[in-house]
């Protein structure tokens, strides 16, 4: 068998706060990966960065890595099946 070094690509969850989301004057003020051990501290993060800027709000992107989030939190919340299987655990699958 041979071996490579290709990667199989990988999603993140980012939690970003926006103003203007979909529109040209969209501005990421927050973008902070998520990972189990700080997504707590990451929400937090987001929701204080959001209550000191006017007009902002708060999304959850899925994207491959930081700069695919950035241009994909200026258009604001990511598909919900993108996101559900971050939240989705053994014991919330009924199949």
């Amino acid at each position: 068998m041979a071996v490579t070094l290709d990667k199989t690509p990988q999603l993140h969850l980012f939690i970003a706060v926006v103003t203007d989301a979909g529109t040209d004057r969209a501005a990421v003020h927050h973008l902070g990966l998520t990972d189990a051990f700080a997504y707590d501290d990451q929400v937090n993060r987001a929701w204080d960065v959001k209550h000191a800027v006017p007009g902002s709000a708060v999304h959850l992107v899925v994207a491959k890595d930081r700069s695919a989030g950035f241009r994909e939190a200026r258009n604001g919340d990511s598909a919900d099946a993108l996101i559900n299987p971050f939240f989705m655990t053994d014991s919330a699958v009924t199949a």
